[in-house]
């Protein structure tokens, strides 16, 4: 890698984690880019030879976390054979990766006040939504059709999953982070066991 590239590299990574903070902070529309390139301690015209605009800079931010995550996710249910099992274990590291990265689940949280309304998304970020709905959805689907689960329809039990995922998630960055990450991640899995087999 040249010099050149790993300056570009550098402002990117630098712009990227310091719009992180900015979106969490205001949200995507309060977000100016002036105040990304302060909080990146670069200048406006470094942003803008590094990105076209904020919304690249969004999409961007949400292809790395979503790349980061979805690894996080494969890492966890390798080798697990049962799928309600590789479900659960797919939504512990996905709250473990999100109580990980806080900046990104503060963003994410002020996003929307519903992830399940991924048209009230920005960007990169509807897709994401879809297809993270999509992907637990055919979860529950293997799991009910392996004999695990009841008889649930699949988007409905995915919605629940992603609304007690927000609700746990969110109740812990409203209590102060009162509670070890880990102990949100296993108690939120417990809840969900408990709901999807009754």
């Amino acid at each position: 890698m040249s010099v050149a590239d790993e300056r570009r590299s550098l402002y990117r990574d630098r712009v990227l984690a310091a719009a992180e903070r900015e979106f969490a902070r205001v949200g995507f529309a309060e977000t100016k880019v002036a105040a990304i390139a302060r909080a990146a301690d670069v200048s406006l015209a470094t942003v803008y030879k590094t990105f076209p605009g904020k919304t690249e800079i969004w999409n961007d931010l949400h292809a790395e976390r979503m790349a980061a995550l979805l690894a996080r996710v494969d890492e966890r249910v390798a080798g697990i054979g049962s799928p309600l099992e590789r479900l659960l274990a797919g939504i512990g590291a996905v709250a473990e990766f999100l109580t990980e990265h806080d900046a990104y689940l503060e963003l994410s949280l002020h996003a929307s006040a519903g992830w399940l309304t991924a048209s009230s998304g920005h960007g990169v970020q509807q897709t994401v939504w879809s297809s993270g709905l999509a992907t637990i959805a055919a979860g529950v689907d293997a799991a009910r059709e392996a004999g695990e689960l009841a008889d649930l329809r699949p988007r409905v039990a995915a919605g629940l999953v992603v609304s007690a995922l927000q609700v746990w998630l969110a109740d812990w960055v409203d209590a102060g982070r009162d509670r070890a990450p880990g102990v949100v991640v296993e108690d939120l899995v417990s809840h969900l066991r408990t709901m999807l087999t009754r």
